[in-house]
């Protein structure tokens, strides 16, 4: 299935979630993404966290809740931690879901250089200069 088919079926509200990380290169057809990461609004985070529905955790001092193959952050360090507003105005809109900007990816997967991002990097460094 693909990422945006499966990120309809989690049934959060569209207009307040942003896809982060591998998702987008995924929604290219760049990979496959097996999770889903996400930054919401305040307020449906809030939301989520007192349904009792997600796992709550502290993680890379960020709060984040997790169900299934989700992750569902408030903000996310890039170029500066972004939350969900300058997420979704710096982001791009592929069947009818918002993901972070693949040139935000690009950046975020260059500055923590872990070894699982490095064919990513090449992936999106090939993709945003074949779209020039």
């Amino acid at each position: 299935m693909r990422i945006t088919d499966r990120v309809v079926a989690t049934g959060l509200p569209l207009d307040q979630i942003v896809v982060i990380g591998s998702g987008v290169m995924d929604a290219l057809g760049l990979r496959r993404s097996d999770d889903i990461d996400l930054v919401a609004s305040e307020k449906l985070f809030a939301e989520l966290k007192s349904s009792g529905d997600y796992n709550y955790f502290i993680r890379h001092n960020e709060e984040v809740l997790e169900k299934d193959d989700q992750e569902i952050w408030l903000s996310w360090d890039v170029d500066g931690v972004s939350h969900f507003t300058q997420l979704w105005n710096g982001g791009v809109t592929i069947d009818s879901v918002r993901f972070c900007h693949p040139k935000s990816v690009l950046e975020w997967k260059k500055k923590h250089n872990r070894s699982k991002d490095q064919n990513d990097i090449v992936l999106l460094q090939k993709y945003l200069d074949d779209s020039q």
